[in-house]
């Protein structure tokens, strides 16, 4: 990859914006069983997004075995927060290795009780999707991955949508809607969608990596429609999206830079819903070799 385009990335994780703007979420949906996916106030850690992060940071604790064997990455666990507040049904459903997927669901399952999510007035169940990421870094304590330092981004409700191009460097978050704003707290991955149809997924390994992103995957994209995106992948050291694959994604525009992106994976019945953050960039024109 090309060192300049590599560098102008991973400063820009670093040096992001401190507000934006967005564009009310849609009515409130159930799943099958019952459970809110996008109620009219979602639930919360106590104490709010960077209270979680700094829970997760602080219990965390990374499988001496895993440790010895090199073993690192981000672990999806999914639980529902029930009305209560407490958590229920946990799960993996994108994971590692089994140690660090087991230490997942332990951390999330040892969480304090939830304020519950809202919909129509009352308290309702609430599916959440949450990643957590075991990074190994040389002359640092693993003793847990370093999530104190995820950037948090305040985001209005309410402004009209004028850009609707996918073009630019996008960074995964997680999202917390309520009636007035978005809290958004962005994750060290970046997509870069480059106006020659291409596409590449960059992990950067958090606010203190230098020169250690690392390109996970990347191919070329199609937009059928304004809300149909098509990724096929070209290279890709990604278990679960293979070299080939064909990733056929729901797109809803939250506001100018910011996107929800709903799909299935490849040849599971498994749904998964991501939210990215577009931060500034250059004009990207082609993909590095």
């Amino acid at each position: 990859m090309n060192t300049k385009l590599l560098s102008l990335l991973i400063a820009l994780f670093l040096c992001l914006p401190l507000s934006a703007q967005h564009q009310k979420e849609s009515a409130p949906r159930v799943d099958s069983n019952g459970v809110f996916l996008t109620p009219d106030k979602m639930p919360e850690f106590p104490g709010g997004m960077q209270a979680m992060m700094k829970y997760l940071s602080t219990n965390v604790k990374y499988p001496a075995d895993a440790q010895k064997r090199g073993v690192s990455g981000r672990v999806i666990v999914q639980f529902v927060v029930m009305e209560d507040g407490t958590l229920g049904q946990e799960k993996v459903v994108r994971g590692v290795d089994s140690l660090l997927d087991e230490e997942a669901i332990r951390v999330v399952k040892a969480m304090p009780q939830w304020s519950p999510g809202i919909a129509d007035g009352k308290t309702v169940k609430v599916r959440f999707t949450l990643p957590i990421t075991f990074n190994l870094s040389k002359g640092k304590d693993n003793h847990a991955p370093n999530m104190n330092s995820i950037p948090e981004l305040t985001i209005p409700v309410g402004e009209e949508i004028t850009n609707k191009t996918l073009v630019g460097v996008w960074q995964s978050c997680l999202l917390q809607p309520n009636a007035q704003e978005y809290k958004v707290a962005l994750l060290p991955i970046l997509k870069v969608v480059s106006a020659d149809n291409t596409f590449m997924n960059i992990m950067t390994r958090g606010r203190d990596a230098r020169s250690n992103a690392v390109i996970f995957s990347r191919g070329e994209y199609s937009l059928p429609s304004d809300s149909l995106y098509i990724e096929t992948l070209g290279k890709s050291s990604d278990p679960i999206f293979t070299e080939g694959t064909e990733n056929k994604i729901s797109v809803e525009r939250l506001h100018d830079n910011l996107i929800k992106l709903s799909f299935s994976i490849p040849e599971k019945e498994k749904r998964w819903v991501e939210y990215w953050f577009r931060v500034p960039s250059l004009d990207v024109k082609m993909m590095a070799d």
